[in-house]
């Protein structure tokens, strides 16, 4: 019997040695050092609109951000003739604080500052915001895509909520409505 014992014996260390048998439980991959955590839930904000936009649209997107930052942007797409905006952005004020004093031009109308521009945001009340933004002086619209103008919120509690451009309206360099234009709104999650 003992030479049975032996044999099983030699038998378990060649079993270990050639690698056949394992002796802990989990994946491989590893090697010295104790495991860290995993990261903590993603915290940020972020946006989704409501369609893809296209030709001849205003639209909210996201400029970006980081934590508790969120910037929207408001984009042209295929326009012709476009003056100036104007809308009252309806959001979230249970979810987001909108920055005063935040808003800041995109090129688009300016042509990269070679056309004279105006910018207005203010919050008429918690929840709403007033922003107009218009070609100065005897100058044609301008035809195109691009970035009319970025406003900035920061993190209040998580949620999702509506954003919604209300009471808008795209004027040409002629003064008229441009009844034609698609307006693209959204909604936002905060985590």
């Amino acid at each position: 019997m003992t030479w049975r014992w032996g044999i099983l014996a030699l038998g378990v260390v060649l079993l270990l040695g050639s690698g056949w048998v394992s002796t802990g439980c989990g994946g491989g991959g590893g090697g010295g050092g104790p495991t860290s955590p995993p990261p903590p839930p993603s915290s940020g904000i972020s946006f989704n609109p409501d369609s893809g936009g296209g030709s001849n649209s205003i639209s909210l997107s996201s400029g970006g951000g980081s934590g508790s930052l969120f910037i929207l942007d408001v984009d042209a797409s295929s326009v012709t003739d476009l003056y100036g905006v104007s809308f009252i952005l309806h959001y979230p004020n249970d979810l987001l604080a909108y920055s005063r004093n935040s808003e800041s031009e995109g090129t688009f109308l300016s042509e990269n500052g070679a056309v004279a521009t105006d910018l207005q945001a203010s919050e008429r009340q918690a929840g709403e915001v007033t922003v107009g933004i218009s070609r100065l002086g005897e100058v044609p619209g301008a035809t195109g895509s691009g970035l009319l103008l970025s406003l900035e919120f920061t993190r209040r509690s998580a949620g999702t909520g509506r954003m919604d451009m209300m009471d808008h309206d795209a004027l040409d360099s002629f003064g008229e409505v441009q009844v034609e234009v698609t307006w693209v709104s959204g909604s936002v999650t905060v985590r």
